[in-house]
């Protein structure tokens, strides 16, 4: 599955990950403009729990308001960002992509 992870080192990162399995990913500074290194698992969860942790982003990050207009509110990241423990949002592309249109034709390969 590919998706954002939200508020990563303060980006959007962009990523594949399957939900359940641990993964470690390394966006460089060429990439990303800075280094960021994001270990952990990406989890299904609650509603709730998930409008959780995007509200405690919000909070500590203004820059991310915008993705309290999530819909399908149902993956966090739990582990480190840069060594740092993190829970962050996580949106799929094609949840990402609904959001901006009326009707979206996912090809899966």
């Amino acid at each position: 599955m590919k998706g954002f992870i939200y508020n990563a080192g303060g980006l959007s990162i962009p990523l594949e990950f399957t939900p359940g399995v641990p993964f470690k990913f390394e966006c460089t500074e060429e990439e990303c403009g800075r280094r960021v290194v994001i270990e952990g698992v990406v989890i299904e969860v609650s509603s709730r729990e998930f409008t959780e942790v995007l509200e405690k982003v919000v909070r500590e990050n203004p820059d991310f308001k915008r993705i309290q207009e999530i819909n399908a509110r149902r993956f966090i990241f739990k582990g480190r960002v840069n060594g740092k423990e993190a829970d962050l949002p996580v949106e799929s592309f094609e949840d990402f992509a609904e959001r901006f249109l009326d009707e979206v034709l996912v090809i899966k390969s």
